[in-house]
């Protein structure tokens, strides 16, 4: 017998299933389902019920999935004072994973504040910022300041 409605049912534990949806004739043509409000990082136990035209039931092995993690994403947000120097346009921001270490340009900035994202969890970045004027003059780093990202 060819099956002609589905539902799939899931929870926590093999054999205590909660029926996800309303029977239905979608599974057998695309041959994916969406199953909402599970929570990240999650072990659940799935399982398809289908029945034939006859109305004959049958259920299918456990299955047993992990829903992923939700990936915090963090952001660095930098404030500087403005330069006291005559015709700055703009600022160069910089960024290094070691104190006075290499700045690689991240940014140039017309205003006064800037936001690094996205940033990698369990590292340290030091930043600097220079000054540019209208001929393209850079201004020496500013004092170096530190965050760590948890």
């Amino acid at each position: 017998a060819v099956p002609t409605i589905a539902h799939i049912e899931y929870g926590l534990a093999a054999g205590s299933y909660t029926k996800s949806s309303a029977n239905s004739t979608q599974y057998w043509r695309s041959k994916t389902a969406t199953i909402s409000g599970l929570t990240a990082g999650t072990t659940y136990h799935l399982r398809i019920v289908a029945a034939d035209s006859s109305n004959d039931w049958i259920k299918s092995l456990d299955y047993i999935c992990t829903t992923t993690k939700t990936a915090a994403q963090h952001s660095v947000k930098l404030n500087w004072q403005a330069s006291s120097s005559t015709g700055v346009t703009g600022y160069r921001v910089y960024r290094s994973t070691i104190s006075g270490g290499y700045y690689a340009l991240l940014a140039s900035a017309a205003g006064l504040t800037y936001t690094d994202t996205p940033v990698q969890s369990g590292t340290t970045y030091y930043y600097v910022v220079s000054a540019i004027n209208s001929t393209g003059q850079q201004s020496t780093y500013s004092n170096q300041t530190k965050a760590v990202i948890p």
